[in-house]
């Protein structure tokens, strides 16, 4: 595969990135932190920079299921995030913060004063908010924090599709443009928690193929996933909503490892069958006298 690009590793570490200062004891100098983790099963992207920019690898368990993190340190840190810091959407604010304390290299004058300083930029908004998504960016941060999923309806059978990204509250940027871009709607992710917002669309397939087309070449972790939801939205519906929610449900489930083949897409939407309009209707149709007889 050939290496990533700089908007696209932007774009993750908007979704999924830190970036941090220590400060070595005695000296209080400051030491930049570059990272990034994601489930084991989907760290594709990690060795893939780690292969390009350094690093160091180490896997952690939390809750029973296995995550990998990405960290570099130091001089490797402060190389990648110089490259893609005007590339960022999100932390470019912070980032440029940060870096304006490591270029010193010295201790600050007033440490406490400098950790405030810096913890404050963190919530920063990174202004302007493009108009439009670039397409690498918008890739690896969909690749990072976005999703795409079917809700099934046995009594039609097909499915509804949906996309969606959560994040911080202060953390907007990212939604704000896609949304902008894109349509959609952003609320508050779960009941009454104004701490994390989510932006959500509605996928119907010139919808589908509208938003998608614009970056899914670009993916890495979710390529197939979108691959799918596109070869779908150019038959012109999602009729045949049982097969297509179960393969996307498996396409979720599917590693995504170096050492992991991808999946046949093509072989996958062989599966699904091109129901007509009039077959579709006829089927609902004796569905439903099926209800009114059985409630009866």
């Amino acid at each position: 595969m050939s290496k990533l690009s700089n908007k696209y590793i932007a774009g993750f570490i908007d979704a999924d990135g830190s970036i941090n200062v220590q400060w070595k004891q005695g000296v209080y100098k400051p030491l930049l932190n570059l990272s990034a983790s994601q489930a084991t099963l989907q760290d594709e992207v990690l060795h893939l920079i780690k292969e390009e920019h350094g690093g160091r690898i180490r896997i952690k368990t939390i809750k029973d299921r296995e995550y990998t993190e990405l960290i570099l340190s130091g001089a490797t840190a402060e190389k990648l995030l110089s490259k893609i810091k005007n590339e960022l959407v999100i932390k470019r604010h912070y980032a440029y913060a940060v870096l304006s304390v490591i270029e010193k290299r010295e201790p600050p004058a007033d440490l406490v004063a400098t950790k405030k300083w810096l913890k404050e930029q963190r919530r920063v908004k990174s202004l302007p908010i493009p108009n439009f998504p670039p397409r690498k960016w918008l890739a690896g941060y969909f690749d990072g924090d976005g999703s795409i999923w079917t809700s099934y309806r046995k009594s039609g059978g097909h499915v509804q599709v949906s996309a969606g990204i959560a994040c911080s509250w202060y953390d907007t940027e990212g939604i704000e443009t896609i949304c902008k871009a894109f349509g959609g709607k952003i609320t508050p992710h779960g009941k009454s928690n104004n701490n994390v917002q989510q932006w959500i669309v509605s996928l119907a397939p010139s919808k589908a193929i509208k938003f998608l087309e614009y970056f899914a070449k670009h993916l890495v972790v979710k390529r197939d996933q979108a691959d799918f939801i596109l070869a779908c939205s150019r038959m012109g519906n999602f009729r045949d909503g049982k097969t297509i929610h179960e393969t996307l449900k498996n396409l979720k489930a599917h590693p995504h490892r170096l050492s992991e083949p991808g999946a046949d897409v093509c072989a996958l939407v062989a599966n699904v069958k091109r129901i007509p309009s009039k077959l579709w209707r006829k089927t609902i149709t004796a569905q439903a006298t099926v209800g009114t007889s059985t409630s009866a």
